[in-house]
């Protein structure tokens, strides 16, 4: 018989651990409630369920499309009356996704099990935020759970289109270097090796920018598989060493001291902490908490350690926005309005008008950055591609010359 380990509250509110066997997980809930527990966690233990043979292993994501209409669909439903199981089964229904039927269907079942909302969240921690967990558990406390699960529908939405807007920024860009890759590397392969049959055989020296040409074609034709290959591994390389701590380190210092587009993302890692601590503060969730997850995130491990910083300061008394004035990647208007929030006890809305006031700053630094790096894109493509026709051309120029060796 499987083995579930638990985790519940009794009714002196303690948390007290432990396993049971039973059947199945619902069987295993309904005894803990039997007994009077409040369950904050329950799951079949791993080494049992694959002895059964019978483990099954659940979906562990989603797109965040289906998390922002799991979270629209669930406010709408639970303020207009209807009980959150049959919620969650409703949506269920309508997903589209089998993966995410899977997910809403398993927490209603752990709902209908005694199981708290909060509770049944945590057992997907890729697919509900912390953020998430901690917005529908301030709501269990203080009964507000449709107005709550709205915010948390329209704070998603909003980082999804800060997502769409920085993204679509970089993909003009990154089209147009692609472009004039493709462009380079075909003249070089198709058009220069036409070239090198009309001079080969010429005793006239080329000009050096053209025999550099010649060279770098003659090259890439005979040498292509290689150069595939290098340039495989070389981007195998980069990726795996993004994905290590070091490496993420320094991608993350790139992004936000490159010239251009590096204010974009320093906006964008600033306007999405805020909004999430403008959220969290307004929900009633503690500064120490709020501070936590905003560094979780902000998308940058820059600014991840400035949230964390400033959550140990804060534990040893500090002021928030005394702290933030020492940080240069904070403006010192956000520090500002941050430091009148606190004097004056409005906090919640101040940072909710600071995270509007940088989610604006970041659309201007986005068309900012998109209006220079049109043009720029343009005269370097121009350049590369008429330095190369210049080079070819060079020897027309004396081709009299040339042509009577």
């Amino acid at each position: 018989m499987p083995k579930f380990i638990y985790q519940v509250r009794d009714a002196r509110g303690g948390t007290v651990n432990g396993a049971l066997n039973a059947p199945s997980e619902t069987d295993a809930s309904r005894v803990l409630r039997a007994e009077g527990h409040i369950i904050i966690s329950l799951h079949e233990q791993q080494g049992a369920a694959q002895a059964s043979g019978q483990a099954h292993r659940p979906p562990t994501r989603a797109k965040p499309d289906d998390v922002i209409f799991f979270a629209n669909q669930l406010a709408v439903m639970v303020d207009t009356g209807v009980p959150l199981a049959d919620a969650l089964d409703s949506i269920a229904e309508q997903a589209e996704a089998e993966s995410f039927r899977f997910i809403c269907s398993d927490i209603s079942e752990q709902v209908k099990a005694g199981m708290d909302f909060s509770a049944a969240l945590t057992r997907y921690p890729k697919v509900f935020s912390r953020l998430f967990v901690a917005m529908v558990k301030a709501s269990e406390a203080t009964g507000t759970m449709g107005k709550m699960l709205q915010r948390v529908s329209n704070y998603l939405e909003q980082q999804r289109q800060v997502r769409k807007r920085v993204k679509g920024a970089m993909a003009y860009p990154l089209a147009m270097l692609g472009f004039c890759v493709a462009v380079v590397v075909a003249m070089l392969v198709f058009i220069l090796p036409r070239f090198e049959k009309i001079y080969s055989g010429k005793s006239a020296a080329l000009p050096l920018p053209t025999r550099f040409l010649l060279a770098l074609s003659n090259g890439i034709v005979t040498y292509w598989p290689f150069l595939i290959a290098a340039v495989a591994l070389a981007v195998t390389g980069a990726v795996l060493f993004v994905r290590r701590p070091d490496g993420k380190i320094m991608l993350d210092q790139v992004r936000i001291r490159m010239p251009l587009l590096g204010g974009m993302f320093r906006r964008a890692c600033l306007a999405r902490s805020l909004r999430t601590l403008s959220t969290m503060v307004a929900t009633g969730v503690s500064m120490l908490d709020c501070l936590e997850i905003a560094a979780e995130v902000s998308g940058n491990v820059r600014f991840d350690a400035i949230w964390r910083e400033l959550r140990e300061k804060l534990k040893e008394g500090a002021s928030l926005s005394e702290e933030m004035y020492k940080y240069e990647l904070i403006p010192p208007c956000v520090t500002q309005m941050v430091a009148a929030g606190e004097r004056t006890g409005k906090l919640a809305p101040v940072l909710d008008r600071v995270s509007t006031f940088c989610e604006e700053d970041l659309n201007a630094a986005i068309r900012t950055a998109t209006s220079f790096i049109e043009p720029v894109m343009i005269v370097v493509m121009g350049l590369i591609v008429g330095g190369i026709a210049m080079a070819l051309l060079l020897p027309v120029f004396s081709l009299s010359r040339v042509v009577a060796q």
